[in-house]
């Protein structure tokens, strides 16, 4: 999650680089040019507008706003908005949804009457990388268009995803093969792949109750590996590793993995998974009185059977009903769809962090410490003040405008720097305590070094999937500004 700056490079698994935007935008660009190619063959060419398109993006509930950031710009290098903050262009959380999509897909009059106003939904969206896991309150009734409001902040975790459930296997594999063998199989792309892809196949039918094991193919890897070599593998690792996680050999190039072996692959994730899930819960039932009446599991991992049968085990009960849709794999798409024609269909979010900006303010001797006094042009100011634009846990709706007004400490300043803080304190007075980081700045332009009242205002929407900052002067003017986004 750490690669998201532009000038970071991304690798293939033959090892060759490349820089993360260019991966990023060109594969936002073919999809975009997909997209309008099937529509203008369904609804002619001259109805379909590139520049008259409202284009959705998903993005995890998890990502910061630098992340989210990364993916207005790429979606601006991709030729599909002209600019980061169009209003043609819209980030849609996953987890939101998907929960929107379920909600609305659901046939049976029996199951849709359940979901009351004031219902609570846990939305558990498993996918490759990341788990996000959002929990919201129901504002509509069963036969009203899908209303919804957040009752915790979005979280999960980013090492969660099924991705390292294929990271534990090629543990397994390191320590199968030998060194030579391996390092093969690491640099030899398409062995790698056909091997992994075989393993996702295994992956998908993992049931721990059934009998049989799991036959993985190492065919991919002939050149290096024969039958004779193969069986002299099991037998050493089969020696070093106790007998419930042995392997046999099946034919000339197979291997059967144990139940118990599948198993340790997958284990340690599902039971992060359940953690959280139960701490959310329980996060629920304190705030609200009450725990949430559905779990709805969607993203590929939740195709999983493993997956679903630890997670209903665990979580369905009389008060809580796990849903699973028939393509979890696509109710992302479905919902950010349906968001994308009605973006009101979530009324407010809670806030992770405290917001603020690094201000100074008239010292106050009775207020303040004598440290952070510093003298500007004959006045005593206090430096590095947190001026607080919205508490963590706040809940913000998603029309909701936070204002303030700031004007420059020195008569002949042109430029304004606006530095914004973060933290996961509500009670914070400086910038510099324990905990708070820097968001990004913005550099405004104010004009004219003596001309003019250069008071500004900056506007925060918080509401909404990615926080927008505007700041406009007296006349109403917007300034020239960017929000940059520190590089740490």
């Amino acid at each position: 999650m750490a690669l998201f700056r532009g000038e970071d490079n991304v690798k293939a698994l033959d090892g060759r680089e490349m820089p993360l935007m260019k991966v990023i935008s060109e594969t936002l660009r073919y999809i975009a040019d997909k997209a309008i190619e099937k529509l203008k063959d369904q609804l002619g060419e001259e109805i379909v507008k590139k520049e008259k398109l409202r284009w959705v993006l998903t993005v995890p509930a998890l990502w910061s706003e630098k992340m989210k950031m990364f993916m207005r710009k790429a979606a601006v290098e991709a030729g599909i908005v002209k600019s980061w903050n169009s209003d043609k262009l819209w980030l849609c959380l996953e987890p939101e949804g998907a929960s929107i999509q379920c909600r609305e897909d659901i046939e049976e009059d029996e199951l849709r009457e359940k979901m009351t106003k004031g219902s609570i939904i846990l939305v558990l969206d498993c996918g490759g990388g990341t788990v996000d896991i959002t929990v919201s309150k129901l504002k509509c009734s069963p036969n009203e268009a899908f209303l919804s409001e957040e009752v915790l902040p979005s979280s999960g975790g980013c090492e969660w995803g099924s991705k390292y459930v294929d990271m534990n296997f090629e543990k397994f594999l390191k320590n199968f093969f030998d060194p030579p063998i391996y390092d093969y199989y690491t640099k030899n792309a398409s062995s790698r792949f056909e091997i992994l892809q075989h393993f996702e196949l295994l992956k998908k039918k993992f049931i721990p109750d059934s009998s049989s094991g799991y036959r993985l193919q190492l065919s991919y890897l002939s050149e290096c590996l024969n039958t004779k070599k193969l069986r002299e593998l099991t037998e050493k690792y089969n020696k070093k590793v106790d007998k419930k996680y042995q392997v046999q050999v099946k034919g000339s190039s197979c291997i059967y993995l144990s139940q118990d072996l599948m198993l340790s692959f997958f284990k340690p994730l599902v039971e992060k998974i359940q953690a959280k899930v139960h701490e959310l819960l329980e996060q629920t039932k304190k705030k609200e009185g009450y725990s949430a009446k559905f779990i709805f599991m969607v993203g590929g991992f939740s195709e999983s059977p493993y997956l679903k049968s630890e997670i209903k085990k665990k979580f369905q009960n009389q008060e809580t009903t796990v849903l699973i849709p028939k393509r979890p794999l696509i109710s992302v798409i479905r919902g950010a769809c349906m968001f994308g024609l009605n973006p009101r269909i979530i009324t407010s979010r809670i806030a992770k962090k405290t917001y603020g900006i690094n201000t100074l303010t008239v010292f106050d001797p009775n207020r303040h410490p004598e440290k952070k006094k510093v003298l500007i042009e004959g006045e005593e100011f206090c430096e590095d003040v947190f001026d607080v634009f919205v508490k963590k846990n706040q809940s913000v709706r998603v029309d909701e405008l936070v204002n303030k007004i700031y004007c420059p400490v020195r008569a002949r300043q042109s430029i304004m720097r606006i530095i914004i803080y973060c933290t996961d304190s509500t009670e914070v007075e400086f910038v510099d305590e324990p905990g708070v980081s820097k968001l990004g700045e913005l550099s405004i332009d104010l004009g004219k070094a003596i001309q003019g009242d250069k008071t500004v205002t900056v506007t925060m929407r918080f509401g909404a999937t990615s926080i927008m900052v505007t700041v406009t002067n007296k006349k109403g003017e917007a300034r020239n500004c960017e929000f940059k986004f520190d590089s740490k």
